[in-house]
């Protein structure tokens, strides 16, 4: 392989402060493919796990703490969405027989496993933990640059960390980047100089054309970016997923403007920051229509995504069944709800993507309803996501309710994931071949390993 050799002939820099772990040591629970990436992720110290919806990184990121914590006698805090908390402790630690701790403050710190949601970070010592675990990390790209800053900086000294979520758009390469200036791997400035240049005509950064197959194979030294465990050399037949049917209800709007006598048609405004006007417009009969659904199957589990406060007031009205969770309710009461929701307690659950969006693990249901959508094409993605996972044993239904005067945000939002679909499918195919030389971890690799010029900077 080209790339080995030339990075056997570059110079020995700093050596990995991983932890070496025997990968009979790992927890029978975890499947080959999931213990191989723990493994890798321990050897390496500061790690991220892009791995699909379904794939276990829960486990994977609790098997990585244990490790951590057995082999440092130092305690290590999980950081998770608000409800993955609960589903963290209750859910998922004991299939593995861990304790987690799950805490509000550093008070409730106790040795080993700590689980707390971001918001409760400013009420802990993040000097006290020797390795931290970020659960859903995209949110160093969805957040504020300050709050991605926040974090990187809290734990600039943490000398473990691991960073868990789905895998990236391969068109948004900003979100690898600031993974691994979090990570310690490389600031983003010096990767944008390193691997991009700047676009002079859209003012957007590129990858140099000549530095794409390195630059995947650099994110390949501190990664792993999985779709199925066939994607590391593992059988991935039983990951297959069930048929997902896809429908979009469009409901026809009047455009006609009735403040004017002669019946001008109003103005239908499609920018991304103006569009929530037409939303209201359409609110009520999107709200209908979903309540229709809703009533058709009437011994089956939905959710139902929205965006606005006032399409929820409607659903509610309409459904008087359902449960609404939204930001303004306490922490215990969120949780509450997703608990109550995955324990098939709720048969109807309305939310926002951006509250229980990300994280949770909802596939006991199989019927989603988009109350219309924003243009974000990950809030749709990971919201449908919650219940087209793996684990799902059913078809899953999801309806895309929109007006007829909102049909350009369901373009928009195909565009986007037609992009990402054709650029996923043109990543070089030796990415997969590196990929599964570092899962393997062969005596050439481990040559390599010590002369990547990108390796972390420990302390």
């Amino acid at each position: 392989m080209e790339y080995i050799e030339f990075l056997k002939n570059k110079k020995k820099l700093k050596t990995s402060i991983g932890i070496d772990v025997d990968i009979h040591m790992m927890n029978d629970v975890l499947f080959p493919f999931q213990k191989a990436c723990v493994q890798r992720a321990l050897q390496v110290g500061r790690f991220a796990l892009f791995e699909a919806c379904g794939l276990g990184k829960t486990l994977q990121q609790l098997e990585w703490a244990h490790h951590v914590v057995m082999n440092t006698g130092g305690n290590v805090l999980i950081l998770a969405p608000l409800g993955v908390t609960v589903q963290t402790r209750d859910d998922e630690a004991p299939l593995l027989r861990y304790e987690v701790t799950l805490c509000r403050s550093q008070e409730d710190v106790r040795s080993g496993i700590n689980i707390t949601n971001y918001e409760m970070l400013d009420k802990f010592n993040t000097d006290e933990f020797i390795g931290v675990v970020l659960d859903e990390s995209s949110i160093l790209k969805n957040f504020t640059g300050a709050t991605r800053l926040k974090l990187t900086n809290a734990f600039a000294n943490t000398k473990y960390k691991l960073c868990c979520t789905a895998t990236p758009a391969p068109n948004d390469l900003m979100e690898l980047l600031n993974h691994a200036d979090f990570l310690g791997v490389m600031s983003t400035a010096k990767a944008l100089a390193t691997y991009f240049i700047n676009d002079m005509k859209t003012g957007e950064w590129r990858l140099k054309g000549h530095a794409t197959k390195e630059f995947y194979r650099w994110c390949c030294t501190w990664s792993v970016n999985v779709d199925s465990p066939s994607d590391l050399g593992f059988d991935g037949s039983s990951y297959a997923l069930p048929k997902l049917n896809e429908r979009v209800e469009v409901l026809e709007v009047d455009q006609i403007d009735e403040d004017f006598k002669d019946g001008f048609f109003r103005e239908v405004k499609t920018s991304a920051t103006g569009f929530n006007e037409e939303k209201r417009n359409t609110a009520e009969a999107r709200a209908r229509k979903c309540a229709e659904f809703v009533q058709l199957y009437q011994s089956e589990q939905f959710i139902i995504w929205c965006d606005l406060n006032d399409e929820a007031d409607l659903l509610m009205k309409l459904i008087p069944e359902a449960v609404e969770v939204r930001g303004s309710d306490k922490p215990s009461v969120k949780e509450q709800a997703a608990q109550d929701f995955k324990h098939e307690n709720i048969r109807v659950l309305i939310s926002k993507p951006k509250i229980f969006g990300y994280g949770m693990n909802f596939q006991k249901c199989h019927n989603v309803l988009f109350c219309g959508l924003t243009y974000s094409y990950e809030n749709y993605y990971q919201a449908l996501r919650r219940i087209y996972r793996f684990g799902q044993t059913n078809e899953v239904n999801c309806w895309v309710i929109l007006g007829s005067t909102e049909l350009h945000i369901m373009d928009t939002i195909n565009r986007k994931r037609k992009q990402q679909e054709e650029l996923k499918n043109q990543m070089d195919l030796s990415l997969r071949e590196i990929q599964m030389l570092m899962i393997e971890n062969s005596e050439e690799v481990k040559e390599v390993m010590e002369a990547i010029p990108c390796i972390p900077e420990f302390i």
